[in-house]
C-alpha cells in the first residue's frame, strides 16, 4: 500500500510554530497545456514550498492558487479535494527520500564515504525539501496528530536507518557499528534544524563540518 492510499481522505489537524537537497529542485510552477492548468506536480511542489513555512492546517487551496498564479480550476483538474493534495504529498515525500536519493547515492563514482560524504552535503542544505528540513519538519509535526501520516514517517526513518547503516557496511564497519553511525546520523540531521537556529551560508558549513567530522570515520585498517 502507498503512503497515499494510508492517508487519502484524513483530515490533518494540529499546527506548529516554526515558518527534498534532495534530489530534484522545487521547480517553478509549469503549465501542461495552453489553457494554463499547471501540471500534477507543480501542485504537488507549490504545496512543498507552503508547507515548508507553515503548518498541514494553514494550507488552502485558494492561497496556494494565488501563490502559483492560477485558478482553483486547475487544481480540481488534478485532484479531488485538499486532503488528496496532501496525500498526493506525502507519497511523493516517501518516494523521493528513499527509493530516490538512494538511487542516486549508489549510483555516484567513489568509496561508500564518499557517497556518505554527498549524503550528509544532501541533508546539509538551504532548501526547503532536504531530509530534516523545513518542510520535513512539518511532516512530522502532523504526524504527531495522525496515525497514518507517523505511520509513513516511521517509514521513511526505517529505510533511512537501514541505507546509512549498510554504506557504514560498506566501508567496513560491522553491522553494530554501522547501525549506530546510522542512528545519530539520522538524529543530527532531523535534529540539527532545531539545534541550529541560523540557516545562513555559514551555519550550514558549520554544519557540514561537525557533521563530516562525527560521521565520517576513517575505515577500519586505515591510518
Amino acid at each position: 500500500m502507498t503512503a497515499k492510499a494510508r492517508v487519502r481522505a484524513r483530515k490533518p489537524t494540529g499546527k506548529h510554530t516554526h515558518s527534498r537537497a534532495s534530489v530534484r529542485a522545487v521547480r517553478p510552477a509549469a503549465t501542461d497545456d495552453p489553457q494554463g492548468r499547471l501540471t500534477r506536480q507543480a501542485w504537488i511542489e507549490g504545496a512543498i514550498q507552503k508547507l515548508a513555512g507553515d503548518s498541514v492546517t494553514a494550507l488552502r487551496v485558494d492561497e496556494l492558487a494565488d501563490d502559483l498564479k492560477v485558478t482553483k480550476g486547475s487544481f480540481y483538474w488534478h485532484f479531488k479535494s485538499r486532503e488528496d493534495l496532501l496525500a498526493a504529498v506525502l507519497d511523493h515525500w516517501h518516494g523521493l527520500m528513499t527509493q530516490e536519493i538512494e538511487a542516486l547515492i549508489i549510483a555516484l563514482p567513489g568509496d561508500p564515504i564518499e557517497r556518505l560524504r554527498k549524503l550528509l552535503r544532501i541533508a546539509i542544505a538551504p532548501r526547503p525539501d532536504v531530509p530534516g528540513g523545513p518542510f520535513e519538519l512539518t511532516l512530522r509535526d502532523w504526524a504527531r496528530r495522525d496515525p497514518a501520516v507517523a505511520k509513513v514517517v516511521q517509514e521513511v526513518d526505517e529505510a533511512r536507518a537501514r541505507f546509512l547503516a549498510r554504506l557504514y557496511r560498506d566501508a567496513g564497519f560491522d553491522a553494530d557499528t554501522a547501525q549506530d553511525y546510522a542512528i545519530a546520523q539520522m538524529a543530527f540531521i532531523i535534529g540539527g534544524r532545531t539545534a541550529f537556529s541560523d540557516d545562513g551560508p555559514a551555519a550550514f558549513s558549520r554544519r557540514r563540518r561537525i557533521a563530516e567530522t562525527l560521521f565520517l570515520p576513517k575505515r577500519p585498517g586505515d591510518q
